[in-house]
């Protein structure tokens, strides 16, 4: 009688990469070529690594929900795809709760996907509000606040994005609300620290929800539509990592200043700008 063999771990790492758990070369990449300890489940539960396997027509995934990445996590899917395994088991690292198994691949994909969604914005994005008090006059934006209150709202492109350019060195952006009620992009200014600086051209016109990191994006086009529905200065300090096609993610730590005002015209703007005064970590590295 034949049986079915069980393959060895394949560790997906957070850059895509495959490897085989007794890999020499990803253990010298780690510095751990004399771990005595389980390396899989260690990299699985501290670095966010998807480890997987295959038993007959039958493959197992392990992760940590809590800190999985999403390169790693779309890696393991395409290894599933490929394999397309009758039945799937998802086995949890780094916390107590049973196996689940899935009776095909495209349900443990969707399934996959509703565990770790909930858990991947706030991993990445973080908002903590500030007192519009708390804007000193030592602070760069606070000369922001100033132009918008004396001029009640009304939109003066001409006195912010000078004030920006000389004291916020061109960090600032133009949100306006189109007709139909979406958000674009109406001016950006080059000194935002995005990596791609052609994106500061080709976004302007576009709404912000169909940016590169679509998840980031949006959950910033829900931010600005509620300034600008409140009608109020708002404050926050902002710890997040943005998606860049040609560069990966990139963090930034930065406190924002959303000003919704009026044009001449009557149309609806959002002026935003951000210093580097506060730099606070909101979000917990990864062990």
């Amino acid at each position: 009688m034949m049986h079915s063999r069980r393959s060895d771990w394949l560790v997906f790492d957070d850059r895509g990469a495959t490897w085989t758990a007794g890999s020499m070369e990803l253990r010298r990449r780690l510095s751990c070529l004399q771990y005595e300890g389980d390396l899989v489940a260690d990299l699985v539960r501290n670095l966010g690594f998807v480890a997987g396997r295959t038993f007959g027509n039958k493959a197992t995934i392990r992760l940590h929900v809590q800190v999985v990445s999403d390169v790693a996590l779309a890696a393991a899917f395409y290894w599933l795809a490929d394999h397309h395994p009758a039945g799937v088991a998802i086995d949890f690292v780094g916390e107590q709760r049973p196996a689940e198994v899935c009776a095909s691949t495209e349900a443990a994909i969707a399934r996959l996907i509703e565990l770790t969604q909930k858990h991947s914005l706030g991993r990445k994005i973080v908002e903590s509000p500030c007192p519009i008090e708390q804007l000193t006059t030592e602070s760069p934006l606070h000369g922001l606040l100033e132009i918008w209150t004396r001029d009640e709202g009304r939109f003066d492109d001409s006195a912010l994005i000078d004030y920006a350019s000389r004291h916020l060195a061109h960090r600032f952006m133009v949100i306006r609300q189109s007709a139909s009620d979406r958000l674009v992009f109406h001016t950006l200014g080059d000194g935002l620290h995005v990596p791609d600086k052609a994106w500061l051209t080709s976004a302007i016109g576009r709404p912000l929800e169909e940016q590169p990191d679509t998840e980031y994006w949006r959950w910033a086009a829900k931010i600005h539509r509620a300034a600008l529905r409140s009608n109020c200065a708002v404050l926050s300090d902002i710890d997040a990592d943005i998606y860049w096609p040609s560069w990966g993610r990139v963090r930034r730590r930065y406190r924002r200043l959303l000003l919704p005002c009026t044009a001449r015209d009557g149309s609806r703007l959002l002026f935003s700008a951000n210093s580097s005064e506060s730099r606070m970590v909101l979000r917990n590295e990864v062990a």
